[in-house]
């Protein structure tokens, strides 16, 4: 066999273990306590990912990637909801209808959430559930 066809294998089994370990954390942190999909607005780009819900926090994690670390961290008494609405025909492109669009300032700035509608009951639960702010 030439080496390049080796070189060639090597590296295929290498990416496919890459997309079998993105796979694996996406499922596992989506079936574990908390975890929700949860797409955030990036200028036009909507990028997807996983919310986790974490005490206080809610965590999201970028979809594509086999970081450890959260992408974003809301603090639950600092997050503020601005707006809700449905998708805009523009983004039913890229998100279901049913989803639910949320505006929402928090100490880092304004950022735009997609959940689904029972995610966006539980978030809102979730913030709600929080000690009073003074």
């Amino acid at each position: 066999m030439p080496v390049l066809d080796i070189v060639g294998l090597v590296v295929l089994v290498v990416i496919l273990c890459a997309l079998a370990l993105i796979l694996a954390r996406q499922r596992h942190m989506l079936h574990g306590p908390g975890g929700i999909p949860l797409a955030v607005r990036r200028g036009t780009r909507w990028l997807y990912g996983v919310g986790l819900y974490d005490g206080d926090m809610l965590l999201w994690y970028r979809a594509i990637g086999i970081g450890t670390r959260p992408s974003r961290v809301m603090r639950r008494g600092e997050i503020e909801v601005l707006s809700r609405r449905a998708p805009s025909p523009a983004e039913l492109g890229s998100l279901p209808s049913t989803a639910v669009i949320v505006d929402v300032r928090d100490s880092a700035g304004d950022i735009t959430l997609a959940l689904a509608d029972g995610a966006f009951t539980g978030f809102v639960s979730w913030l709600e559930a929080s000690a009073p702010r003074f």
